[in-house]
């Protein structure tokens, strides 16, 4: 479902949040990069950023923020 680009799911029972929350959340390595993103942004003040060789704009910003906000963080 997150791979149609879905950002979550109804449920008809409170057990099937876990799952569900589960199901939806972004993996570990997206996250870190997402965090990666921000903080070189950050550092750019605003300013166009690169991480691996990859320029890093404001749609890219967001993006990672949309990342770290599904995530919790």
């Amino acid at each position: 479902m997150r791979a149609l680009g879905f950002a979550g799911k109804l449920a008809v029972h409170p057990r099937q949040c876990a799952a569900i929350k589960a199901a939806f959340q972004p993996p570990a390595a997206q996250v870190e990069r997402a965090q990666r993103i921000v903080a070189a942004f950050a550092a750019a003040q605003g300013n166009v950023a690169a991480i691996d060789g990859q320029m890093i704009d404001v749609p890219m910003y967001r993006s990672a923020q949309r990342v770290l906000a599904r995530a919790g963080l």
